[in-house]
């Protein structure tokens, strides 16, 4: 089965064939084998684990196997590459598409630790209290301490109706919160005209049906002759890259660059605003915080340096800006690398530097219990001035 995943921030991009044993590389059915690498030494330790580990059985090869492939890709030490055996692989596959459940979150790797990047809108996990930047130290009583990402979230998804427990530290505070599962309907946007003169626009995501309801509030914002607009990417954790750049296109003049990707080895590509650029001339503010990730801080970065009216009010982004290629081996087992970051249009890098705003105001979490709004009060007081 092979998955499309090419413009996908968070986690995934393709599905390629490859797989790798015995010091060669096996694309197709063509044999390539690495150049400037002494296999020897791994040779001689499986030979001698196999004739001189006490406990030794050749049911052990298969675990012996994929143990050398994870320190494989351990080695990189990067928290967004994985190695899923074949029944990992398949949970994960079945995961995608098959019917969302679980707590409704999305989550990373911050500081080698499992961190809530952010609650999705009436998510189970945002009815629980769950905040962007919350740290999960357990997983139904499970350290995360050595789980990788996927592992992570295959095990905090689940039949609706079946409860999972998280342990969570937010600060010096540590708990321990039980979550009941659900079937996850995920928000796209929301829009209203406040005091008959500016447009706010809440972005929940950047999935397939984004930019068509974009295009549509696009033309009812120019209808009404409104000339601000806040857009509003807070707890956005990202999405498809394309859907970034469509929306992207309405606010950057054509030709200027939305976005570098940085493949490595002296490698780049620019993706470019192809118009039409009618906000290009507007007031905008634009609202983030530290759920706001992927595509979020795409989008904002590319705002920020390409719309001179632009200005980002809130808190630091998290900082996700890498790209993930999804690699089928052989015998169904799988990759999960790191190919490409993202950069600014300016060349800064997104990943685990984040975006500042350029003006900070906090959200406290005393602000969310009594429904207050300091981030959102302060853009329209900015975009009034």
């Amino acid at each position: 089965m092979k998955i499309d995943f090419k413009n996908i921030l968070l986690l995934l991009s393709i599905f390629a064939i490859g797989f790798f044993l015995g010091g060669y590389y096996f694309q197709g059915n063509e044999i390539i084998k690495p150049q400037g690498v002494d296999f020897s030494p791994f040779y001689q330790a499986w030979g001698e684990i196999e004739t001189k580990f006490y406990n030794y059985s050749e049911k052990m090869r298969q675990d012996m196997l994929y143990g050398a492939i994870q320190g494989l890709v351990d080695s990189l030490k990067d928290p967004y590459s994985d190695f899923l055996s074949p029944e990992e692989t398949a949970e994960f596959e079945e995961n995608l598409t098959g019917t969302y459940e679980g707590i409704g979150a999305e989550i990373g790797i911050r500081d080698e630790t499992l961190t809530i990047i952010s609650p999705l809108k009436g998510s189970p996990a945002e009815k629980a209290g769950l905040l962007p930047g919350d740290k999960v130290l357990e997983i139904d009583g499970s350290s995360t301490q050595d789980m990788n990402l996927t592992q992570a979230v295959m095990k905090i998804r689940g039949k609706t109706g079946i409860e999972v427990k998280l342990k969570v530290k937010r600060g010096e505070k540590i708990w321990i919160v039980t979550i009941k599962r659900a079937k996850i309907e995920i928000p796209t946007l929301d829009f209203k005209i406040i005091d008959n003169n500016v447009a706010y626009i809440q972005l929940y995501n950047f999935y397939e049906d984004a930019p068509s309801k974009f295009k549509k509030i696009t033309q009812d914002i120019l209808n009404k002759g409104v000339k601000k607009i806040i857009l509003d990417l807070r707890n956005n954790p990202g999405g498809y890259l394309s859907v970034a750049t469509d929306i992207a296109n309405f606010f950057i003049k054509e030709g200027k660059i939305i976005v570098k990707e940085d493949l490595g080895k002296g490698k780049s590509e620019d993706v470019t605003s192809k118009g039409p650029g009618v906000f290009a001339n507007f007031k905008i503010i634009v609202l983030i915080n530290e759920g706001s990730a992927s595509a979020s801080e795409i989008l904002a970065g590319a705002l920020a340096e390409q719309n001179e009216k632009t200005i980002l009010i809130g808190e630091k982004t998290f900082g996700k800006g890498t790209v993930q290629e999804f690699i089928s081996l052989q015998d169904s087992s799988s990759l999960k690398l790191t190919v490409a970051r993202w950069l600014l249009p300016s060349g800064k890098s997104i990943e685990g530097n984040g975006i500042t705003p350029d003006i900070k105001v906090k959200m406290t979490e005393e602000d969310i219990k009594a429904g207050r709004d300091p981030q959102l009060k302060r853009a329209i007081r900015e975009i009034n001035e």
